[in-house]
């Protein structure tokens, strides 16, 4: 059933678009969604893919899904939640040169890692696991110290030396606007933000903190776009959507119902929320709980809702592949699964793609392909 509804979602109309106001009050962009039926394809016409990366795969290096990817230079950082595993993997070539996966209760393991963060400036991977610790390494995989946080938080990023950590977890309930940033050299905490509480029991799918150019965060029930910058938290968009009216019985059976609440969710074409922002050059791109891509233009302040990326260099819509990874490298990452690739391979129209592709020998069982698009021009 749940198939069937989300697979209708995907044809409906491709994309929206949006005007922008401002708030005086708060400076605040208001943009205000309409629902258009158009065949204008507003990501393909301005992404192209950049890089490929095929993961290397043999049986100590499997990765079976995606909780956090990490971009620096020809680094690749991928967190695999499943596995419990991190690895450090060469862009060029997709060769695994690294891995992190001590377990146990000793200096430098862990039992669950929950996050990762890269410090640009150390060059250090930061490991945030279920011991409340913070265990940092080299990108060669060396452990090199720890230091103990005590609060178990959602998720967090990294950026200049502090450490951002989002959404302390209170039961069903979130904090999302508050934000926890711990300075690594003064060993200092500080509070951004405001400590309002929001009692809502599901969570995203996405990420709601990414690190891309600047730090973005999200907040469930909220369709503001929210962004930490120079130790301030502030919401320069915010999305206008008709379809964001969650009634407060509707909100409240999220905890006594979940099944009836995303049944409602789905048969409404409901949005709760934002998650996955990703910031290039020009552009915001971002997902909410329904099928379909967000992308904000930052010259005009014009937001287009692309519920089909139809690429035809890969014979595919690759609208529900999106994954928000960190680093500053002006590219939108998009994960697929070598089964899914080779059931759209006769599809594909492009053949220098294919033939990048197809010199990869990809096969059903190995690791994901990683499609890099940049922005074009």
């Amino acid at each position: 059933m749940n198939e069937t509804v989300f697979l209708c979602a995907i044809i409906l109309s491709v994309y929206s678009c949006a005007s922008g106001t401002v708030d005086k009050n708060g400076g605040q962009q208001l943009l205000s969604v309409l629902d258009t039926k158009s065949e204008s394809r507003y990501f393909m016409n301005h992404f192209e893919i950049a890089e490929i990366v095929s993961i290397q795969t043999n049986e100590a290096f499997l990765v079976p899904d995606v909780k956090r990817l990490i971009r620096y230079k020809d680094k690749i950082i991928l967190l695999s939640a499943k596995n419990n595993q991190i690895l450090v993997i060469n862009a060029n070539n997709g060769k695994v040169e690294n891995c992190i996966n001590s377990q146990g209760t000793g200096p430098g393991e862990s039992r669950k890692i929950l996050d990762i963060a890269f410090d640009e400036s150390s060059r250090q991977i930061v490991v945030y696991n279920d011991y409340y610790k913070l265990l940092f390494f080299d990108l060669e995989g060396k452990y090199l110290s720890e230091v103990k946080v005590g609060e178990l938080y959602e998720e967090m990023a990294m950026e200049n030396g502090k450490i951002i950590f989002f959404n302390k977890l209170d039961g069903y309930s979130c904090y999302p606007y508050m934000l926890n940033v711990f300075d690594v050299k003064n060993k200092t905490w500080s509070e951004i933000g405001r400590n309002d509480k929001i009692d809502f029991a599901i969570r995203s799918q996405g990420n709601l903190l990414v690190k891309s150019k600047r730090v973005w965060f999200n907040a469930p029930l909220d369709f503001g776009l929210f962004l930490y910058e120079k130790q301030e938290a502030k919401s320069p968009y915010k999305l206008n959507l008709s379809a964001s009216n969650l009634s407060k019985d509707l909100i409240k059976e999220s905890i006594s119902d979940p099944q009836a609440f995303f049944r409602k969710v789905m048969d409404g074409d409901l949005i709760y929320g934002f998650n996955s922002i990703r910031e290039t050059k020009d552009y915001l791109v971002f997902r909410s709980n329904q099928s379909g891509l967000f992308i904000l233009n930052k010259g005009d302040n014009k937001v287009y809702r692309d519920r089909v990326i139809e690429d035809r260099n890969l014979g595919m819509n690759i609208v529900n592949y999106y994954y928000p990874h960190g680093g500053d490298d002006d590219k939108i990452l998009f994960v697929l699964s070598p089964e899914i690739y080779l059931a759209h391979r006769q599809l594909a129209t492009e053949d220098s793609v294919i033939n990048r592709l197809d010199s990869l020998n990809i096969k059903e069982e190995d690791n994901p392909i990683l499609i890099f698009y940049k922005e074009k021009g």
